[in-house]
């Protein structure tokens, strides 16, 4: 089942691109802080989100954060997104706030999850998660029932809406890859491909008709940049993994080296110059990012750059030696980069 999308001029894209919260500036008086304008962003999501870890984020001189939609976890309802929103874009330093949403994950935390779902019951839940996450469950995204989660009345955007976010920052947009995601869309007769194009592109309207200022950036898309429409849908993409990975189950947290040429991968060299605990992530799992390259990566990104789109990386490292290097050469690409720990669950100091 195909979804049309209608999608928003070019001008109204241009608008969102470069200018996000006029009300807001800088350091600079007057200039007004738009995506392009992003030098450092802090991603963030397995966190209490406490007072004191709240001071030193708007304390902070980073321009752009993503944080969870917290309200949407069970138990957590009543937690106050809004006014941690609203101190971000009050600080001293200004900070554009994105939700992080899984758009083809179903994730057993959250508030819509039934307690008697299990894989195959909705149909649409297809599996576990491939990364070894037990809370997430890719799904048949193209599903009414799944789609509608998101895009009702009173679904989770129109929530993420009501709390003044800056946008949405949307992973697993590469699901249309995944095994047990092709297999569904095999046996529902339609195109993964073509239905994660079109389910961006219905989440891309569905913000921008109610916030025009707010922006769209996907996660781990590089495959799909070269299809036009996906590209109108959105205002930049964020890639994982681009120099270096962790381990799935967070052993370890970071620093696993990916190989930097496509010549490189799977030889003997390679998997020798592995740290330990890396190589044993590299037999372990033969369709892991150990097994694929940064130059392939930098490829398609700068492609998407070319396009005009604003271009994240976010890299898996710890060790400062590797932080900086990381942030070095991703800003020699034109690209706004982020490293930290695969989990995602710490605060990172600016090193720049």
């Amino acid at each position: 089942m195909t979804h049309p999308v209608t999608l928003i001029t070019p001008n109204e894209v241009i608008k969102a691109r470069t200018t996000i919260r006029p009300s807001q500036t800088t350091d600079s008086p007057g200039e007004e802080i738009g995506l392009a304008a992003v030098k450092h962003w802090l991603y963030l999501l397995d966190s209490e989100l406490d007072a004191d870890l709240l001071q030193q984020i708007a304390a902070s001189r980073y321009d752009m954060v993503v944080l969870d939609y917290v309200p949407s976890e069970i138990d957590r309802e009543d937690f106050p997104m809004a006014q941690v929103i609203e101190r971000l874009h009050g600080a001293s330093h200004p900070k554009l706030v994105l939700a992080y949403i899984d758009i083809a994950e179903a994730e057993s935390f959250r508030t819509y999850w039934n307690e008697d779902w299990r894989i195959g019951d909705p149909v649409w839940i297809l599996g576990d998660d491939p990364d070894g996450w037990a809370d997430d469950f890719p799904v048949a995204f193209w599903h009414e029932d799944w789609q509608s989660i998101w895009m009702g009345e009173d679904g989770l955007l129109r929530q993420v809406l009501d709390m003044d976010y800056d946008g949405v920052y949307l992973d697993w947009v590469a699901a249309y890859e995944d095994e047990i995601v092709t297999e569904a869309a095999r046996r529902d007769a339609v195109d993964a491909k073509s239905e994660m194009i079109a389910w961006v592109g219905s989440i891309s309207v569905t913000i921008r008709q109610a916030c025009a200022r707010c922006v769209i950036v996907a996660q781990n898309p590089a495959h799909l940049v070269a299809d036009e429409e996906f590209r109108r849908s959105i205002d930049a993409i964020a890639q994982e993994n681009v120099w270096f990975d962790g381990g799935v189950d967070n052993r370890p947290q970071a620093d696993c080296p990916l190989p930097r040429t496509e010549d490189e991968i799977d030889t003997r060299a390679y998997r020798d110059s592995l740290p330990a605990a890396c190589r044993r992530q590299f037999d372990d799992n033969p369709d892991g990012t150990l097994h694929g390259s940064s130059e392939a990566y930098l490829e398609e990104l700068s492609f998407a750059r070319n396009q005009g789109l604003v271009v994240f990386t976010v890299d898996y490292a710890l060790e400062p030696e590797n932080i900086t290097w990381v942030l070095q050469t991703s800003r020699s690409y034109g690209f706004v980069p982020f490293a930290g720990a695969r989990a995602l669950d710490r605060y990172i100091e600016i090193v720049e």
